[in-house]
């Protein structure tokens, strides 16, 4: 049910949400996400998030940045620790959820995600990921 800002309630999740985070989830590892299914899912979350949800752009982007510090430290570097990294990006979104109800969302769907980080090539799709769901949520009407 949508509350008086236009986006949802804490308690009621789009059923994208779940469905998404439920075919991420079960993925054995983010490289075994293939591109078009990354593609799909991206635009359905970023639909959702400007849309439905209402989440601000900048908000959305803070995350993109971190995810991209990462790719900018680890490029060059062998024996790279992806997995801490990226498990470091847990407490950074759950504060950020903490702070706007409406990144809860986003963190439904990137978080099961975050495990699944081991290597190089299950970055690259993570950060793929997060790069097509901010496009999307942009080309969606994603607001500032």
């Amino acid at each position: 049910m949508p509350n008086g800002r236009g986006g949802y309630q804490r308690e009621e999740r789009p059923t994208v949400i779940d469905e998404v985070a439920s075919r991420l989830s079960s993925l054995p590892n983010m490289n075994s996400l293939t591109a078009d299914i990354l593609v799909e899912d991206a635009e359905k979350i970023g639909d959702c998030l400007a849309n439905q949800i209402r989440l601000k752009t900048s908000q959305i982007r803070k995350f993109l940045d971190a995810v991209n510090r990462i790719r900018a430290e680890s490029e060059g570097r062998e024996g790279y620790d992806y997995r801490t990294e990226v498990v470091l990006l847990k407490p950074k979104i759950a504060y950020a959820a903490g702070r706007h109800n409406e990144v809860k969302y986003l963190m439904t769907v990137l978080e099961p995600c975050m495990s699944k980080v081991t290597n190089s090539s299950d970055f690259q799709q993570y950060s793929r990921l997060v790069e097509a769901i901010v496009a999307y949520h942009r080309y969606h009407g994603g607001r500032d």
